[in-house]
């Protein structure tokens, strides 16, 4: 064997050791303890919580919040934040969340308002978290394994730091199993509405078991659809993104999940309030070129009826409880209520149009 090849492999060797050797160090250091962050299940009920209790300036704000780009180096076959801005601000976007791993990105032309944050995690597992309203990323100090502790320790340090946090596709890799996600504390949504997963039924458990969270939808584009992206792309030589695409088949799935925000700004801090307080909904559109649902309002009147109205008939709207039991179901209507009972441990609303599901965010005894 030559010599450039030995030393090459005991290089490469004595960094993958000190790779390992540095993420044991971070296992069994960097950690939080999962057992004084468990519910006990217990409720109190002086009050219902009403994630739309807040009137804002703007209503119904179309926006992404887990999108990829070819902004980090190790994903330059991926579009530009000027490419997604251009196709998203088509279809009536108006907010849009680059979260590039470890990368808080930005593009040069705003096209539309723009929500600084980042993925948190390049593990194995793929145990991530969509981090938004920093400007700064936190770096990964588990980067091939992290335990549910080390996950809640990343947690709790974004939540001193006042960031808006998701878990994201609990079903990818079996990353989030329930069991797990039921042990960590201090999360404000997860991502019920994913391409790796629609789990409104998951989250379903997650709320009987006591442990409120928002919803989260999002395309967590990779790729635009091959279709959109020609319809920008420029005149002349192709790009290296359009060559991989060409070489690999890439077909992106997007522009059908999302979240419709209530807030008074498209500013990062008005932004972040009305996240953290859930005053939004989570869109699963059947396909991308059909009309988006219109919405009027969810909230509670009366202190204990739950209600809503749409500008659009829904075909069908569930009032969701414990356990995902439908509570009460109604049939073409804009509008409707259900009343809370005392053994309810939280409502949320499940709206069927002839081109989406709408979730409302939960309401529960606090």
């Amino acid at each position: 064997m030559k010599v450039w090849l030995k030393r090459l492999i005991y290089f490469t060797g004595g960094l993958f050791a000190l790779l390992v050797s540095f993420n044991i160090w971070t296992l069994i250091f960097l950690r939080s303890d999962l057992a004084s962050n468990q519910s006990d299940g217990s409720i109190q009920k002086n009050r219902i919580y009403n994630p739309y209790e807040s009137s804002t300036k703007l209503k119904w704000v179309k926006a992404a919040l887990h999108i990829h780009t070819d902004a980090a180096w190790f994903t330059p076959g991926r579009n530009t934040p000027e490419e997604i801005q251009k196709v998203y601000s088509k279809f009536g976007y108006k907010l849009i969340g680059f979260t590039d791993y470890e990368t808080v990105t930005k593009s040069k032309e705003k096209v539309i308002a723009q929500l600084p944050g980042y993925e948190w995690g390049r593990n194995f597992r793929k145990r991530h978290l969509m981090i938004l309203g920093t400007e700064t990323p936190d770096h990964d100090f588990f980067p091939l394994y992290a335990n549910p502790e080390n996950v809640q320790w990343e947690i709790d340090r974004q939540q001193k730091l006042g960031n808006f946090i998701t878990i994201n596709h609990p079903q990818l890799n079996e990353s989030f199993p329930l069991e797990i996600v039921q042990k960590l504390s201090g999360y404000d949504a997860i991502e019920v509405f994913s391409p790796f997963g629609d789990i409104p039924a998951f989250w379903d458990r997650l709320l009987s078991a006591g442990l409120p969270s928002f919803c989260m939808a999002s395309d967590d584009l990779h790729y635009l659809p091959k279709e959109e992206f020609r319809k920008i792309q420029r005149a002349g030589l192709p790009s290296f993104q359009q060559l991989t695409s060409l070489l690999y088949g890439q077909e992106g799935e997007s522009l059908t999940r999302f979240i419709l925000l209530n807030t008074d700004s498209l500013e990062t801090e008005d932004v972040v309030r009305a996240l953290k307080s859930g005053n939004y909904a989570c869109v699963r559109k059947m396909e991308r070129s059909l009309e988006d649902p219109v919405l009027g309002s969810f909230g509670i009147k009366d202190k204990k009826i739950v209600y809503f109205s749409f500008g659009d008939l829904a075909m069908q709207v569930d009032f969701i409880g414990a356990n995902g039991v439908i509570l009460q179901r109604l049939s073409g209507v804009r509008e409707g209520n259900y009343e809370f009972r005392n053994d309810d441990t939280f409502v949320r609303i499940q709206a069927y149009f002839p081109t989406a599901v709408v979730l409302s965010n939960p309401f529960y005894p606090k």
